[in-house]
């Protein structure tokens, strides 16, 4: 393990070098980075374990509501800056992932060493919550409740000081699916809360952790019993597929994107981040792609080769879409 992070050290250095770190900033936020992942637990994390002695204990703002429609309200977490390094802070919106019928806006562990570098160097995190599908399937809901809290974003960017020229989204599983959704499709679509309606929705950069770009690929036969309800509710299957896969939205407008999927993925095929990559090549889009070798599709079994190729690829990224 420790020959692990030592080897972390000097790859994140590395890349910090790559991406033209001349600049101080860049790499103290290379060192941080591999500092804080030093600092976890023996076990390697994946995306149910939530770190609750960090980042977590760390928020300024929680469950703050962002929308509030038909009566159900739903809420975002704000991790505000650590340090003021910038006269507004950029923003990285976090989507949580769980099949689009599970889950909650909690960090997971995985990306905790991440976003916390980050904050020290200025940054804003926030993480959303969407409405959970309840036994009959609901994109269009949760696509709005993703893009209305980007539009929420720039409604107060004032009160709480966020840079709106500088918004990123990072995005697991079926919160990969919606943040691709939210940001390829154009910027009046997906509407639902109309006090948030008039504000733009664009982000900067997006990465996608093993989003489903394609529906019609998901292993059906491995769908847990809620999820499989939602999609046995569904009458016609073709109109929904083709409505809300995030391939069908790629433009050479779309925001820069960082695809991560493990070749071992038994949920949502590996065959869906090489179509969304090859599209987006297709489209002029600009898109980079990690290939995971030995995670699941959770992250579960992850490598300590992933975790590099997870911390040094995400670093580079959102360093080289960032004003640092």
């Amino acid at each position: 393990m420790k020959k692990f992070f030592k080897r972390l050290i000097i790859l994140i250095l590395v890349a910090v070098i790559a991406v033209g770190a001349i600049f101080h900033k860049r790499i103290l936020l290379g060192y941080g980075i591999a500092e804080k992942y030093i600092s976890l637990k023996d076990e390697i994390p994946n995306t149910k374990n939530v770190d609750i002695t960090s980042i977590s204990n760390s928020m300024n703002y929680k469950d703050i509501v962002y929308k509030d429609t038909n009566g159900v309200k739903l809420t975002l977490d704000i991790y505000s800056p650590l340090k003021n390094v910038y006269k507004k802070s950029p923003v990285i919106l976090y989507v949580h992932g769980g099949s689009w019928v599970y889950g909650d806006k909690s960090l997971p562990e995985v990306l905790t060493p991440v976003l916390d570098t980050f904050r020290d160097q200025g940054y804003t995190i926030i993480s959303t919550s969407y409405e959970l599908m309840r036994n009959k399937e609901d994109f269009n809901k949760q696509v709005c409740d993703v893009k209305d809290t980007i539009r929420w974003i720039y409604k107060n960017a004032d009160t709480y000081n966020f840079d709106t020229d500088e918004i990123g989204m990072i995005g697991f599983s079926s919160g990969a699916h919606l943040s691709l959704m939210a940001a390829y499709s154009p910027n009046d679509d997906f509407t639902d809360d109309t006090s948030l309606s008039s504000y733009p929705s664009k982000v900067k950069y997006l990465v996608d952790f093993a989003g489903p770009t394609d529906l019609s690929l998901l292993n059906t036969t491995n769908l847990n019993f809620d999820l499989n309800k939602v999609f046995s509710s569904v009458r016609n299957r073709e109109s929904v597929i083709n409505k809300f896969n995030p391939i069908n939205y790629v433009s050479k407008d779309d925001p820069n994107t960082l695809i991560i999927h493990s070749k071992s993925d038994k949920t949502v095929p590996f065959e869906s981040a090489e179509k969304l990559y090859e599209k987006c090549q297709e489209e002029n889009s600009k898109a980079e792609f990690i290939a995971l070798n030995n995670s699941g599709h959770d992250l579960s079994g992850i490598s300590s080769d992933d975790i590099v190729a997870i911390s040094k690829g995400l670093f580079m990224f959102i360093v080289s879409n960032s004003p640092l």
